[in-house]
């Protein structure tokens, strides 16, 4: 009888990497988690130990109990922050990251011997959404945008990634839509991500509170010495005024951002997740009431993913069965 197939996933964060053995319907069966660490030759053996215990796990010799038969792994997908190159599986550099040019489609593929693909983790988050979000589920055109500490995306057109000739494609964080607006990460000003991202909610929330010294966010901000974007949210939900005016302000700059890659490709939906929207959907509700107020008919479907980002986890492992495999996956249960 021929084993289960399965794909590794990998997930590449600035304080933590993730890997889980996952099958083809987007169960993960086995997971574990290290802290990224800050030097690369402790990073690069980290992630090659990473790998090596999933494969262990795959293969039934895990050190904790499982609940499923040993599986014949199919590739490993490993999901970066950062500009990649897609041919050559090349990690090419990340802010938050210390590599640069990280060869891990050679690395992985001359140790185990496995097909290894290397993508933008917004961009396999993208996939992630394609294949298990139940959101997502006969949607075969979207932007997808994971609204965290920073904004990330990824496009899908006609059921395909779309990765662009250079390793951009997607990258609606670093739209410009204010010029004179803050300075971002990537060097630019006024992009959305400066603008609307977990980081900048919260700085715009501290800032703010420093001025005001009123309200629910002053409470935050004198125990705390700063207020977080889920400060902000939760001041907002319960009807502070001054956390619906930091929300707001941040949902305007969305509400263009949104309008923008709808006035660009016409998608059928823009399909959002990430950790700020996660447990509410204030900074979403605030940002579709904005559209009206910046173009009278243009109008962008919006859709949450309930659950929250697609897990890092999923996303990577679906860019096995994307690139590797090539098998399509209707996922008709199951949620995030």
């Amino acid at each position: 009888m021929r084993m289960m197939q399965a794909a590794i996933g990998i997930d590449v964060g600035g304080t933590k990497m993730a890997g889980g053995v996952v099958d083809a319907k987007g169960k993960i069966l086995y997971s574990h988690t290290v802290a990224t660490p800050r030097e690369f030759a402790d990073l690069e053996r980290e992630f090659v130990a990473l790998v090596a215990n999933m494969l262990s796990a795959a293969a039934g010799k895990a050190p904790v109990a499982l609940d499923f038969a040993p599986v014949e792994v199919t590739g490993i997908g490993v999901a970066v922050p950062g500009s990649v190159n897609r041919e050559k599986g090349i990690a090419v550099g990340a802010c938050n990251l210390p590599w640069q040019n990280f060869a891990i489609k050679e690395l992985l593929e001359g140790r185990f011997g496995i097909p290894t693909r290397v993508e933008n983790d917004a961009d396999a988050a993208a996939l992630g959404a394609l294949r298990y979000a139940p959101e997502a589920k006969g949607i075969q055109n979207f932007v997808f945008m994971t609204i965290g500490t920073g904004i990330g995306g990824g496009i899908i057109l006609n059921g395909k990634l779309h990765g662009g000739q250079w390793p951009l494609a997607g990258e609606v964080g670093h739209t410009i839509v204010q010029p004179d607006g803050p300075l971002c990460n990537c060097g630019s000003r006024g992009c959305l991500e400066a603008l609307t991202s977990g980081t900048a909610i919260g700085r715009e929330g501290t800032d703010t509170v420093r001025k005001e010294q009123r309200g629910l966010l002053w409470t935050v901000y004198q125990e705390n010495g700063q207020v977080t974007a889920a400060d902000v949210t939760a001041a907002a939900e319960q009807g502070d005024a001054l956390a619906e005016e930091v929300l707001r302000q941040a949902a305007r700059c969305l509400a263009i951002g949104m309008l923008n890659i709808q006035r660009l490709l016409s998608p059928e939906a823009i399909i959002v997740g990430g950790g700020v929207v996660t447990k509410s959907d204030i900074l979403l509700r605030y940002t579709k009431e904005a559209m009206p107020l910046i173009h009278p008919t243009l109008r962008a479907r919006v859709v949450q993913v309930k659950g929250g980002s697609i897990s890092g986890v999923r996303g990577s492992a679906a860019i096995v069965w994307e690139e590797i495999v090539g098998q399509v996956i209707d996922v008709t249960q199951g949620g995030i």
